[in-house]
């Protein structure tokens, strides 16, 4: 009984001391894209963000990192950034965070590949000719709050080009609909994916000339270690 009694002590002791040693590390990845293809559902959790999750936590050989994804707006990611938060941005360009060097932050190899697309309605069709082409009276752009447009962004800053703003990317369409925008600024897998969720097949047109093309990364801010993971 004594060696019965001294056997599951030591088995507590082990365990007591060990678990500590084999808890993974809790690493935040952080996404602002709140459409589709990236989230179609977050009370469902469905989307290529959850799926990305999901297999970096599956993979055999991880066996220090336990991934949390959240979901939030751009400013508050900019906040987390400026306060020099430990995390990882999914689905990313350097252009989007003034890093083209890359020497802000470590980027993965690429992704995706993505454009800005320019929408316009179909009865009203926008070509894109460089942000002069946008520069008209009355000419209203859409876009998301707290992006940055490479590009045409100074003609932005400086009140040459007309630009409104909303939280989700999927109100633009309704702005456009309504006529309160002219153009709205939209990636093209989102625009994709809306096109043929709403049934817009005919009611919109897409810019030949995107405002850009870019490839999408994970950002890591202020952890070498995770990089080097990723």
């Amino acid at each position: 009984m004594k060696k019965l009694v001294t056997a599951m002590g030591w088995a507590l002791l082990v365990m007591l001391f060990s678990s500590p040693l084999l808890a993974k590390q809790e690493v935040r990845l952080w996404s602002y894209y709140e459409f589709p293809p990236f989230v179609i559902s977050t009370a469902e959790k469905v989307g290529l963000s959850y799926d990305f999750v999901e297999m970096m936590n599956l993979f055999e050989d991880n066996e220090q990192y336990e991934f949390v994804l959240e979901i939030l707006p751009r400013k508050r990611l900019n906040a987390y950034l400026s306060k020099g938060k430990k995390g990882a941005v999914l689905w990313v360009n350097p252009m989007f965070f003034n890093d083209l060097k890359k020497e802000k932050y470590f980027w993965t190899k690429r992704l995706l590949e993505d454009e800005q697309s320019f929408v316009s309605r179909a009865k009203d069709p926008f070509i894109f000719k460089g942000a002069k082409s946008l520069m008209k009276p009355g000419f209203v752009l859409g876009g998301m709050r707290g992006h940055i447009y490479g590009g045409i962004q100074d003609e932005i800053d400086q009140g040459l080009i007309e630009r409104t703003d909303v939280d989700k990317e999927k109100q633009n369409i309704g702005m456009l609909l309504k006529k309160r925008v002219n153009v709205f600024l939209i990636p093209y897998t989102a625009m994709k994916y809306y096109e043929k969720k709403m049934n817009l097949y005919g009611k919109i047109f897409y810019s030949p000339k995107p405002l850009n093309t870019y490839s999408r990364s994970i950002m890591v801010s202020h952890d070498r270690a995770v990089y080097d993971f990723l």
